[in-house]
C-alpha cells in the first residue's frame, strides 16, 4: 500500500511597506504616509494549488501642514460593496499609491487583486479639501504604451 503524505500549503504574505512624500496643493503643504501590513486577522485567499495568501490593510495618514488631516485603515472590506463575488472571495489589498494633487484634493491609486496575477479591480480615493473621502472604481482604461503611437 502505498500512502500520500498531504502536501503542506505554502503561505505567502507581502513585506511591510512604508512610503512617506510630501505635496505642494494650494497654499497647503501636504505629507502621506502609507503603511502596508499583512494581517493573519483578515480572511485569507487560497488559491486553485491550495497555496494561502494573507491578506493586507493599508494605512492611510495625511497632514495638512503639519496638522493631522487625514487617517483611516483600509482593507479589502472596505471596497466590498463594489467588488464582484470572485473579487471578495480571491482577492487581496495589494497596492495603493499617490496619484495627483489638484483643486485641493488629494487622489490615491487603490487596487484589489488575485495574488500572483494580473486579474486586479483598481480604485480611485479621493481625498476632499475638508477631510472627506471617496472611493470608486476607476473607470479609467489603461493606456498601453502601443495605443499612444501613430
Amino acid at each position: 500500500i502505498y500512502v500520500t503524505t498531504e502536501q503542506r500549503a505554502t503561505v505567502h504574505r507581502m513585506n511591510d511597506y512604508n512610503y512617506t512624500d510630501s505635496v505642494k496643493c494650494g497654499n497647503h503643504l501636504f505629507v502621506y504616509y502609507i503603511h502596508r501590513e499583512a494581517d493573519d486577522s483578515l480572511k485569507a485567499v487560497v488559491d486553485e494549488n491550495g497555496d494561502k495568501f494573507i491578506d493586507n490593510y493599508y494605512d492611510l495618514t495625511i497632514l495638512r501642514d503639519g496638522a493631522n488631516f487625514f487617517r483611516h485603515r483600509f482593507t479589502k472590506l472596505s471596497f466590498g460593496s463594489q467588488l464582484d463575488e470572485s473579487f471578495r472571495k480571491n482577492g487581496i489589498l495589494d497596492g495603493f499609491r499617490f496619484m495627483s494633487a489638484e483643486e485641493g484634493k488629494l487622489t490615491f491609486g487603490v487596487c484589489v487583486s488575485f495574488p500572483e496575477s494580473d486579474m486586479s479591480e483598481p480604485f480611485v480615493l479621493t481625498i476632499g479639501p475638508d477631510g472627506s473621502s471617496k472611493l470608486e472604481l476607476d473607470t479609467t482604461p489603461d493606456i498601453v504604451e502601443e495605443d499612444l503611437s501613430v
